[in-house]
């Protein structure tokens, strides 16, 4: 059975899920070869689905979703629900300002945008290259300025979510999001991707006073939206159960804590999805409709 659907991420504290490579005391993060954009790796996403699933179902239930772990002794089991990388969508700017005053804005580019209308299966409208947005204006990022002009209302169709917004993040959440949006040209959005990720010194105090950089944190800002590809690849032997998928709902339904560093508070993860429907009842409607 064919089964795709989307979900949603909304970082609640930045996310650092760790990169390839040496960069010294930089510790940098996993990144898009063909974008260079931060991103959260699918068997990330997958690992801290499934501890959320063992703790909060059982082991049965685990392996009958994302298979056995290998032992030593046991071959890994057969997965029957599967998750792709999640990819930004909207990255917050707090560096903006606009008529002298600070202002919160989420950014966006029309490639980010037009990957989501394909995965999500949405219609998707052209954007020309110039930035467009819920308030027009004039906004200043560092020594940049950026013209907005008004997005038209195709524009603000096409960059909707799928299904309903969390009900967890609340209204204001929405609503600020609903009127802070803007879209800006591929080439420009990789220019403020470097004033739009969260750092962090840490400094390792010395016995004689003193102080030297120790480390320096990147990571994936709090306030961003990610959305991820997912769905079901049932087995016909002990396939997933009505009961497997309402603990799978409720785990992509609440908090998930994904990426390293968990023990000072990073990667807390409000998460949503825009199907909710069972795979099972999808199978049985299946079966009917074919009879």
């Amino acid at each position: 059975m064919t089964d795709f659907r989307v979900g949603y991420l909304y970082s609640l504290a930045p996310i650092h899920c760790g990169g390839e490579g040496d960069l010294g005391n930089i510790l940098d993060i996993a990144r898009e070869v063909h974008t260079n954009f931060p991103y959260v790796p699918g068997s990330s996403l997958r690992g801290g689905l499934r501890d959320d699933v063992l703790q909060h179902a059982g082991l049965e239930v685990a392996d009958r979703l994302f298979g056995k772990e290998l032992n030593g002794s046991e071959q890994m089991g057969v997965h029957q629900v599967w998750f792709g990388d999640a990819r930004l969508l909207w990255v917050p700017m707090r560096t903006m300002s606009m008529q002298s005053k600070d202002v919160f804005v989420w950014v966006s580019c029309p490639s980010l945008l037009r990957d989501h209308a394909l995965i999500s299966r949405q219609p998707f409208v052209s954007f020309a290259n110039c930035a467009v947005g819920d308030r027009a204006g004039s906004y200043t990022v560092a020594d940049a300025q950026v013209e907005v002009k008004a997005m038209s209302p195709e524009q603000k169709t096409a960059i909707s979510l799928a299904g309903e917004w969390s009900t967890d993040l609340g209204n204001e959440t929405k609503r600020a999001w609903d009127t802070s949006r803007i879209v800006i040209p591929d080439s420009d959005f990789q220019v403020l991707m470097e004033h739009a990720l969260w750092t962090q010194v840490r400094n390792k105090i010395q016995e004689s006073g003193g102080a030297e950089v120790f480390w320096t944190d990147v990571c994936i800002p709090r306030d961003t939206i990610l959305y991820y590809a997912w769905g079901y690849s049932l087995q016909k032997t002990n396939p997933v159960t009505q009961a497997d998928h309402e603990a799978m709902k409720t785990i992509l339904t609440g908090l998930i804590q994904v990426g390293g560093q968990a023990n000072v508070g990073r990667g807390w993860i409000q998460s949503w999805i825009a199907n909710k429907n069972s795979p099972v009842s999808q199978t049985i409607n299946s079966s009917v409709a074919k009879v």
